[in-house]
C-alpha cells in the first residue's frame, strides 16, 4: 500500500514536471503574427482574409499582389477578399494558366490607378511576367 501511494506521488510529479517544462517551451517559441509577408503560409492566409474586412488602400494593393503568389491557396483567398471589398473579380481565377492570370492582374492595376491609388511598385514587378514578341526566338524549319 506503501509502494502504491509513492507511485502516484512520483507518476504527479512527473504529470506537473512535463507540464512545467512543455509550459515553459511553449513560452519561448514565438508567436506568429498574421502578415502578408509572413514566414508562415496559415499566418499569410490569415492576413488575407483579415483584408477583407478592411478598407485601407495598403491592404487592398497587397491582396492585388497575392493574385501573382506562387501559392494557389494565397491566389485563391486573394481574389475572394478582393471581391467581398469591390464586387468584382475582374474576370481573374486563381487557377487560371498564367497567361490569363497576368493579364487579369493587369486589370486589377487599372481598377487600383482609377481609384487613385499608387501601383508603381506593382507595375515595375509585372514587367518580369510580360514575355516580349523580341525576345521570342523562332527558329527557320530548314
Amino acid at each position: 500500500m506503501m509502494q502504491q501511494h509513492g507511485r502516484e506521488i512520483v507518476n504527479g510529479m512527473c504529470v506537473v514536471g512535463i507540464l512545467v517544462v512543455v509550459g515553459l517551451v511553449s513560452g519561448c517559441i514565438p508567436a506568429s503574427k498574421p502578415g502578408f509577408d509572413s514566414p508562415a503560409p496559415s499566418k499569410r492566409l490569415d492576413a488575407i482574409v483579415d483584408a477583407s474586412g478592411l478598407e485601407d488602400n495598403e491592404s487592398l494593393v497587397k491582396l492585388v499582389e497575392k493574385l501573382r503568389s506562387a501559392v494557389p491557396a494565397e491566389r485563391m483567398f486573394a481574389i475572394r477578399s478582393l471581391e467581398i471589398r469591390t464586387g468584382t473579380t475582374l474576370g481573374y481565377h486563381h487557377a487560371s494558366p498564367d497567361w490569363e492570370r497576368i493579364e487579369a492582374f493587369g486589370r486589377w492595376i487599372e481598377y487600383l490607378e482609377v481609384q487613385g491609388i499608387e501601383t508603381s511598385g506593382l507595375i515595375e514587378d509585372q514587367s518580369d511576367d510580360v514575355v516580349r514578341v523580341e525576345d521570342v526566338q523562332v527558329k527557320d524549319d530548314e
